[in-house]
């Protein structure tokens, strides 16, 4: 196992672990279904809650994605195709069963 040193996804995990302070307060925002897919999205690339997130943003800190460039490439090229699934799907050209099976095998490739 490598040591969490050299990890550079331990790192992204590390700095998204928010300190123990209460977090008494909140900001209501409201926004469409892409925009908070998006959101939770950009959040996951960078290894942090949306709340994680949204604060860094709204109080002017950079945030990194932890992944590669390619590697980013590529999630988003997956998303890109289950919105495309999905947009078919509701259309009424799928059958469910075969479309779980798909997302499944999805599941254990993302996993590995």
């Amino acid at each position: 196992m490598e040591e969490p040193e050299k990890n550079p996804h331990y790192e992204a995990r590390k700095a998204g672990t928010a300190s123990r302070e209460n977090k008494g307060k909140m900001i209501p925002v409201r926004v469409t279904e892409q925009e908070h897919a998006q959101i939770k999205a950009n959040a996951i690339l960078a290894g942090l809650s949306v709340s994680e997130y949204l604060r860094r943003l709204g109080t002017g800190h950079q945030v990194k994605a932890r992944f590669e460039k390619e590697e980013k490439r590529n999630l988003q090229g997956i998303g890109t195709n289950l919105n495309q699934l999905a947009a078919y799907a509701n259309k009424g050209f799928f059958n469910e069963k075969p479309l779980l099976a798909v997302l499944d095998q999805l599941k254990k490739v993302l996993q590995s």
